[in-house]
């Protein structure tokens, strides 16, 4: 029997953004799938007209509902914060008629969750990190860290079910939040094998990868001082508050590096196998996507010993395990560097344990399982 499956956006964030960022096709892919699998999707888009370009690009068994056709959008977050308390009263009728409804990630999750008492409809919390433990590490303030907190709690309690990326976050969901280990699921990041693949494309000598958000969190400092001195080249793709300052740094420490900006995520396949090793020298991490990509593609791949990392990497076995600070991701990277056979083993590796794991065959498999726990109306 068909499933209406409701997905609400993260807030403030529309398909016309995940477009723009490059993430669109990625995002959309596990939706096509469970199209395929008797589930009508509906998103839930903090976009207005400015979605319509990019809906035409979706698959036709994939509707968008663009929510600021239907609410005031004011320039002022917090405002707009307010406003979207009126999206379950705005689309009561359309949520009643919905099976399920699921958050694509905490933040915003209150307007699912009062959705979900207007509407009486089955709700599923998703998480790809935990919103509250990221906040605290990135020692946000103290009123940031109580409101995060609050909207947690309060998500978390009205959720028929919890679907989280990693153990840890399981741990933090009943430990902090008190909700029962039987309510949640761990559902780890999915990664399309059969798309994110070694590539036959020739490989940039001297030049290592990093794919991401250029802020606090992935401790990039460190590594730009890593390679400062060296032969080495760090290219860098993404974008992020921290960028002049680091181009800056780099600047001062003679290292070696180019910020090539965004790249859509069609790309990253071609992109991660043209480099001999990637790097993510973050801080923390939940269940890095551009991590499991890389591997995924068979990269000879350098994390460090933190959270969310050390869960995916065994030293010498499937990557390398440096710990945070420039000296031991200096160390790491002149070793795989120096080492063409190492390169070839780990990658070789890190790629059969993402077959093994988080496939998108196996996360469409436990969401249909999530889903039938919940009888259609």
């Amino acid at each position: 029997m068909t499933k209406k499956l409701v997905v609400f956006f993260t807030w403030d964030v529309s398909v016309e953004l995940w477009a723009r960022k490059g993430l669109l096709q990625r995002e959309i892919r596990i939706y096509e799938r469970l199209t395929q699998n008797d589930v009508d999707v509906t998103f839930l888009s903090w976009g207005g007209d400015e979605d319509r370009e990019f809906i035409e690009q979706l698959p036709k068994a994939i509707r968008v509902i663009s929510l600021y056709k239907y609410l005031p959008r004011p320039s002022n977050k917090a405002l707009r914060a307010l406003c979207s308390l009126l999206a379950p009263w705005v689309l009561r009728k359309e949520l009643r008629q919905a099976d399920i409804l699921k958050t694509n990630q905490m933040w915003g999750a209150w307007v699912a969750a009062i959705s979900k008492l207007t509407s009486r409809t089955p709700m599923i919390l998703r998480c790809g990190f935990e919103l509250y433990d990221f906040t605290v590490r990135q020692n946000h303030s103290f009123p940031r860290r109580a409101f995060t907190w609050c909207i947690s709690r309060f998500s978390y309690a009205l959720a028929d079910h919890i679907c989280v990326a990693t153990k840890d976050d399981k741990k933090v969901v009943t430990d902090i939040f008190g909700q029962l280990e039987a309510k949640i699921s761990v559902h780890p990041n999915w990664i399309d094998t059969n798309f994110f693949s070694p590539r036959n494309v020739a490989q940039k000598e001297g030049h290592l990868l990093f794919v991401g958000r250029l802020s606090q969190q992935k401790n990039i400092p460190a590594l730009i001082e890593a390679i400062a001195g060296t032969d080495f080249t760090l290219d860098m793709i993404g974008a992020g508050d921290m960028q002049e300052e680091l181009e800056a740094q780099a600047k001062a420490q003679g290292a070696k590096v180019n910020f090539l900006g965004t790249r859509p995520n069609d790309q990253l396949p071609d992109i991660y196998s043209s480099y001999p090793v990637y790097i993510l020298p973050s801080f923390y991490e939940g269940n890095p996507k551009t991590l499991l990509e890389a591997m995924s593609c068979a990269s000879a791949v350098i994390g460090t010993n933190v959270s969310g990392i050390a869960s995916l990497l065994q030293h010498r076995e499937n990557g390398l395990v440096a710990e945070t600070d420039a000296l031991s991701l200096r160390q790491a990277i002149t070793d795989m560097m120096g080492d063409p056979d190492l390169r070839q083993k780990l990658g070789a590796a890190a790629r059969k344990q993402i077959q093994e794991t988080q496939t998108l065959d196996a996360l469409v498999s436990k969401e249909l399982a999530c889903y039938q726990r919940f009888d259609s109306k």
